[in-house]
């Protein structure tokens, strides 16, 4: 063989080789390709983010596989909606997919996709209250177009269990809004309907919807074992019923999403409300202080945190996490300055918690409110003001249930000497005791016999309700103590030994009540004395004298 021959005989054997190898890598491609299509329909969000490096890689071929770069953008998008759902930063994801949207087929709208993504709501638990209405005015002009929006998306050029899934992004985002008149067929109800073979991706998103679908949940963690943002949606459901069954469930779901998403802070938010309900304040205030590490601003973790400090009597910190969430001026700032007030009467900072309740009374109106206001005001000797706030608290809708403030009217009446008036009110303070306490006595007598939650969660709840109904009878029997005097005072007999029988059951009224019976018995002695001496016939010498 020539030279020449032998040259072109070794040129060839290259180009084969190279066809070789070029098919060998198109073949590999191809099969990276389908498994990361797989993972998508998987949807967990380890899943996306595998299949994102995949399509990046891609991408980078001199000769990409046909429709990889959507794939990248769907994927990025879909990545986008699910850190939204976990209140996570999806600014990234969303930049990501805007960045690849030029390169899309010319028959892929990516701009209006991502107009869509852009409008889906983040997990409400996760953000503050004014960000969550700061989003809610921008996407007002959102909300008037949704319905055409979802009917195109629904049959945009994309992979099709990616435009379900955004269409069900955005329609869940606004589940609340009323139908488009003259809708017979509820379009709303229609368009969050999948078929039961749908793929996890799929499936996930239409439970956790307007209505979770508790059932629906659990098929899609068996289908995907990796879907922990499934466990947080079925937590937001199993909360509810923490209080009953011991919230093993939902604290189970909430841990299980938390060691994967440590980062998100609507599970860490419900972890504490969760404890809060439980009456375990102090795991509550560590899963809200990992809440605020999160989010600094996180309004409702600070109350919270508030109210548990409160709870606890860890006064210190009660009062500086109060003034925190009071600087944050948001819209229920009032209950801010009312668990500040709580504390500071506690601690009989009586002019600190009247600035307090004062700044309260300003925002809001609420029997609560009123109730502790008057407290205050009697305590500083303010009687008139402390009548008007006590009266209108009573007033209020279900204002007869503040018994506190039936009991502090009471005993501003009697100050005034209204006798009549202050025995109607003790008597009414004492209805509602013996009424909470009957409440608290039928708990726990059920929760004596429940089996339901762990053990320490049933001698947490059967403590609770015991130290309640021992507070709620000794203030029943305080009141009938009252009731008692008012009534002695008026001359009106025919209930004193009655009441004061009922306020004997108390001993720290032992010494009262056997004080007021001798007065009492006294009085009758002179009662009876005057009648004899009254009655008795005189004699010419008793006249004489």
């Amino acid at each position: 063989m020539s030279q020449r021959a032998a040259t072109l005989a070794a040129l060839s054997a290259a180009v084969v080789f190279a066809g070789c190898a070029s098919a060998r890598i198109r073949k590999e491609n191809e099969r990276a390709l389908a498994v990361a299509d797989a993972r998508v329909l998987e949807g967990c969000y380890g899943c996306l983010e595998d299949s994102r490096k995949t399509y990046e890689r891609l991408t980078r071929e001199k000769k990409p596989l046909p429709g990889v770069v959507a794939r990248l953008f769907e994927t990025n998008v879909l990545l986008a909606l699910r850190e939204k759902e976990l209140a996570l930063d999806s600014r990234a994801s969303m930049e990501r997919a805007r960045a690849i949207a030029p390169r899309l087929p010319a028959n892929v709208d990516g701009k209006r996709v991502l107009a869509i993504a852009d409008a889906v709501y983040p997990d409400n638990n996760g953000f503050p209250l004014d960000s969550a209405d700061a989003l809610i005015r921008r996407n007002r002009p959102f909300l008037k177009t949704i319905d055409d929006e979802l009917t195109w998306i629904e049959q945009a050029p994309l992979t099709p269990a990616v435009r379900k899934y955004v269409a069900l992004s955005a329609d869940c985002s606004y589940s609340d809004r009323k139908k488009t008149p003259g809708d017979t067929v509820d379009h709303l109800a229609h368009r969050r309907e999948v078929p039961i073979n749908a793929p996890p991706l799929v499936a996930y998103r239409a439970a956790y919807c307007a209505k979770t679908d508790t059932f629906a949940l659990k098929r899609v963690m068996v289908a995907s074992e990796n879907l922990d943002e499934a466990a947080y949606a079925l937590a937001l459901t199993a909360m509810w019923t923490a209080g009953d069954n011991g919230g093993d469930d939902a604290l189970g779901l909430l841990a299980r999403s938390h060691k994967r998403f440590p980062r998100a802070p609507g599970i860490t938010f419900t972890t504490g409300w969760v404890n809060s309900n439980l009456g375990d304040c102090e795991s509550a205030v560590r899963a809200f202080d990992a809440t605020l590490a999160i989010e600094p601003v996180h309004d409702r973790a600070m109350l919270q945190k508030t109210i548990c400090l409160t709870t606890l009597k860890q006064d210190s910190a009660a009062l500086a996490t109060a003034t925190r969430f009071i600087a944050l001026g948001t819209r229920n700032i009032a209950e801010g300055y009312y668990w500040r007030a709580v504390t500071r009467l506690r601690r009989r900072e009586l002019e600190m918690a009247r600035a307090d309740i004062e700044a309260a009374k300003a925002k809001s109106k609420g029997g609560e409110v009123l109730s502790l206001a008057g407290m205050i005001e009697h305590e500083q000797a303010d009687y008139g003001i402390a009548e008007t706030d006590l009266k209108a608290a009573r007033a209020t809708f279900e204002g007869w249930k503040l018994c506190g403030a039936g009991f502090y009217l009471g005993s501003t009446l009697t100050k005034r000497q209204a006798w009549p008036e202050a025995a109607a009110s003790f008597d009414s303070a004492m209805v509602c005791y013996d009424d909470r306490a009957q409440e608290s006595a039928a708990k726990l007598e059920k929760a004596r016999a429940s089996t339901r939650g762990n053990e320490a969660f049933r001698a947490r709840r059967i403590a609770t309700l015991e130290s309640d109904l021992a507070d709620r009878r000794r203030r029943y029997r305080t009141a009938a103590f009252n009731t008692a005097s008012m009534n002695a005072k008026m001359g009106e007999m025919a209930r004193v030994d009655e009441l004061l029988t009922i306020a004997a059951a108390e001993p720290d009224l032992t010494g009262q009540v056997g004080k007021l019976r001798e007065q009492l018995a006294a009085i009758a002695q002179q009662t009876r004395q005057a009648g004899t001496a009254r009655q008795r016939p005189t004699t010419p010498r008793d006249r004489r004298r």
